[in-house]
């Protein structure tokens, strides 16, 4: 399998891959550390629960223990799957569009051209404003896109203003996504007199 060569140096190549070399990249993030926080949480509130059942199990059940550690496996994987997840996921905004980088077995890539952004909304809900994440909205020209809202944005407030940017300079966008333009006929000027009479 042949390398594409690469055209934005000092990325990660597996993201340099789906990114044209035409192309300027206005930001590139992950998204904010809470959204792993859940998994995390919910295991070290398992291993506290573990440790607490351990000293009041009677010593003559193993099999009980054997299946509490289990599960405590379990979610301990669980959690390191989706900070894994969130490594691998990328929020990316060029001059030409926005792009999300999904998944680990089936890698998905959902992008949206900034010509067919019509209307974005931020939100911050009151923990967002505390720990430095919001959401955006995007609503598009088509009925279908690709992804419409984009969540656990780190330092969303910088991130709007360069969206915004881009979206409100039009040297942003490129020809392909403008509008093309609908040639207008010509008026053809039909003879009045027969075809005898003219000379």
């Amino acid at each position: 399998m042949a390398r594409l060569p690469r055209s934005h140096p000092g990325i990660p190549a597996e993201l340099d891959r789906y990114l044209t070399p035409a192309e300027k990249i206005v930001f590139r993030t992950r998204m904010h550390w809470i959204r792993i926080f859940n998994p995390w949480a919910l295991f070290f509130a398992s291993l506290l629960a573990l440790a607490f059942l351990d000293a009041v199990i009677p010593q003559n059940a193993p099999l009980l223990r054997d299946v509490l550690l289990v599960l405590l496996a379990l979610v301990f994987v669980r959690a390191l799957w989706r900070t894994f997840e969130w490594y691998r996921e990328w929020f990316v905004g060029t001059d030409r569009r926005l792009m999300l980088t999904l998944g680990i077995v089936t890698r998905k890539i959902a992008m949206i051209p900034l010509g067919k952004v019509t209307d974005m909304r931020y939100d911050r809900p009151p923990v967002g404003q505390i720990l430095g994440y919001g959401s955006f909205v995007l609503e598009s020209a088509g009925q279908d896109q690709a992804f419409r809202v984009v969540e656990y944005v780190p330092s969303p407030d910088l991130l709007y203003r360069r969206i915004s940017e881009e979206l409100f300079t039009p040297n942003a966008r490129r020809t392909s996504d403008r509008p093309t333009p609908v040639a207008k006929a010509i008026p053809v000027q039909e003879p009045n007199d027969p075809w005898w009479r003219r000379a």
